[in-house]
């Protein structure tokens, strides 16, 4: 049975995001802090090889692809959503400038993002994108996808079966973070979400919980069989403490793979038959974010930083 992996990377940081302004398929350059990212990225994927790198055109997201330190094949049809006349506005001037395209994103209604594109019409952008890769790999391999955040989550939430839903399980993309999956016959396994841990710390996009939030940071261990009992009870008790106050602030627990992994599975609301989360090995880290109304995963299976 052939596997295929696919690592897909969100660019830098771009002008536009430092900007906190709209982008879509405007073609916003890489930031100075950007550029930094795409270099620690770079050494992270020095000892990585591929069989297939694809990028968007885009250049934030064509010169984070070089990063892979290959050759590179550029395809538009990894670009952003398309957000139409809400390109280069801040949030606030897009709800002062479109109110009624607010109330139909609020009331979850389809359609076209400042005159640009719709959601539906970038999930089937973006699976037409993913079937086209995996068609050109029948006996598996390696592939690495550069791309958007829009576009990365478009494909998670479809994985997922969940597209209905918001928001989505699996939290929004940092820049140069990268999710891994692996495919084989009619299963989707999820290796790691977001993982940044290769930009200097006090770059990383850091979540501040609400004060109706609590952010839970796992982290995998190995089991014993004469604390298994207790570890697992310790575990599931402080993750119902969490769920039950989302009160603000962050705990930090440890719980073996499988408790973490369950924990992942249950979150995203997936069959284990279909979408699979791979129990993160010893010492990875995870951070779940629980609010009364939704609980999400920031990220996945994410190596421990080096302090």
């Amino acid at each position: 049975m052939s596997t295929l992996e696919v690592c897909l990377v969100r660019h830098g940081q771009s002008v536009s995001n430092a900007a906190g302004v709209w982008q879509g398929q405007g073609d916003s350059p890489l930031s100075e802090i950007g550029r930094t990212q795409v270099d620690g990225l770079g050494q992270a994927l020095a000892g990585e090889r591929y069989d297939l790198v694809l990028s968007s055109d885009l250049s934030r997201a064509a010169d984070t692809a070089k990063a892979s330190g290959v050759e590179v094949e550029h395809d538009r049809a990894w670009r952003e959503i398309h957000v139409g006349d809400w390109e280069g506005l801040t949030m606030e001037q897009v709800v002062e400038r479109f109110p009624e395209q607010i109330e139909a994103l609020k009331a979850r209604q389809t359609f076209a993002i400042g005159g640009g594109e719709s959601w539906p019409e970038v999930f089937q952008r973006a699976d037409a994108s993913l079937a086209a890769l995996r068609s050109r790999m029948p006996d598996g391999g390696r592939a690495i996808v550069f791309t958007h955040g829009g576009i990365i989550a478009a494909l998670l939430s479809g994985l997922l079966g969940v597209r209905d839903q918001f928001p989505w399980p699996l939290g929004r993309m940092r820049n140069t973070g990268r999710t891994t999956l692996r495919f084989s016959e009619n299963q989707v396994e999820l290796v790691s979400h977001n993982d940044d841990t290769h930009i200097p710390s006090d770059l990383r996009q850091k979540y501040e919980p609400r004060p109706d939030q609590v952010l839970v940071r796992m982290t995998s261990i190995t089991g014993d069989s004469e604390s298994d009992d207790t570890g697992t009870a310790d575990f599931n008790s402080a993750i119902k403490s969490a769920r039950k106050t989302s009160a603000g602030g962050a705990v930090s627990v440890s719980g073996t793979s499988q408790q973490i992994a369950l924990v992942a599975q249950q979150t995203a609301g997936a069959s284990v038959n279909e979408f699979r989360f791979v129990e993160p090995a010893q010492g990875r880290s995870t951070e779940l974010l629980i609010s009364e109304s939704h609980q999400m995963l920031l990220d996945y299976g994410l190596p421990m930083m080096q302090i």
